[in-house]
């Protein structure tokens, strides 16, 4: 089981971070379902793989409450950073981070959980991934996941209809990941692999947003695969001017304005006794 944090497709940047937080806002309802359908607590300590920028890592910080914990991991130090910065500005002390990735992370403890959201999607191989985690759980312990049903929607779709160009680069976001190696059946295998360790629960959404803002976070995606597209010599790496795409698509938008996101699949499972 291999994670390559170098073909991570999205850039690291503070645009990254703020579409990864226009998102999580977005996704805050399943996230939600999901924590308390897994038994989420206070008291609970839990393990984050892939935290990111930390916006799940907020969620779960407020649900173990002042008398748990989260140990929240990922291989980028910049969002391991950025991360911190959020959980402290947000008064919270319950969170430690580590800078790991899944090949060398060495757990000093069984957690009561382990929760991640769009991480599996980027594990070269998640079955081996989750029977790893698996051992870290304690028996009836939680393995909680979301994540994305590409080929159900990763090519966000927006009303009144975009430009030729806009579809066009939302469609690049598609081809990039793709070529960069993530895990397209992720979402619909999702609740499958976690039948291995007990009864699964899931539950699917894609909850649309509202407002001509709304199509910044589809474009915005297109800018953070762009270094990974020029990484891998796609000779339309520097096709897309974003800020252009943008502008443009405001122009005459109002609140009618709809983007609809790709699916999410959350999916739960207690660990057999």
């Amino acid at each position: 089981m291999k994670n390559h944090p170098e073909n991570y497709p999205l850039h690291s940047s503070d645009k990254e971070r703020h579409r990864l937080k226009m998102q999580a806002q977005a996704l805050i309802p399943l996230s939600q379902r999901m924590l308390n359908g897994a038994g989420i607590a206070h008291g609970a300590h839990v393990l984050e793989p892939g935290c990111g920028s930390g916006e799940m890592t907020l969620l779960l910080a407020a649900a173990v409450g002042p008398s748990g914990r989260v140990t929240a991991m990922d291989s980028d130090p910049a969002q391991i950073k950025a991360a911190a910065e959020k959980i402290a500005e947000a008064g919270f002390f319950n969170v430690s981070f580590v800078l790991s990735d899944m090949n060398n992370f060495v757990p000093e403890q069984i957690f009561d959980a382990i929760v991640g959201r769009y991480f599996l999607l980027y594990i070269a191989d998640p079955e081996s991934a989750l029977a790893r985690m698996a051992r870290w759980v304690k028996p009836g312990g939680a393995l909680a996941f979301l994540e994305m049903d590409f080929y159900r929607g990763v090519r966000s779709h927006i009303w009144p209809p975009v430009a030729a160009e806009t579809n066009s680069a939302i469609e690049f976001i598609a081809d990039v990941m793709l070529d960069a190696g993530i895990n397209p059946h992720m979402g619909v295998s999702l609740p499958s692999m976690l039948a291995l360790y007990g009864e699964v629960h899931a539950e699917t959404a894609a909850p649309p947003q509202f407002g001509a803002s709304s199509i910044e976070l589809p474009l915005e995606a297109v800018r953070s695969v762009i270094p990974m597209a020029s990484k891998l010599g796609r000779s339309d790496a520097c096709r897309y001017d974003v800020d252009a795409l943008i502008a443009a698509e405001l122009q005459g938008r109002d609140h009618r304005t709809v983007t609809m996101p790709p699916l999410s699949v959350a999916a739960w499972v207690r660990t057999r006794s």
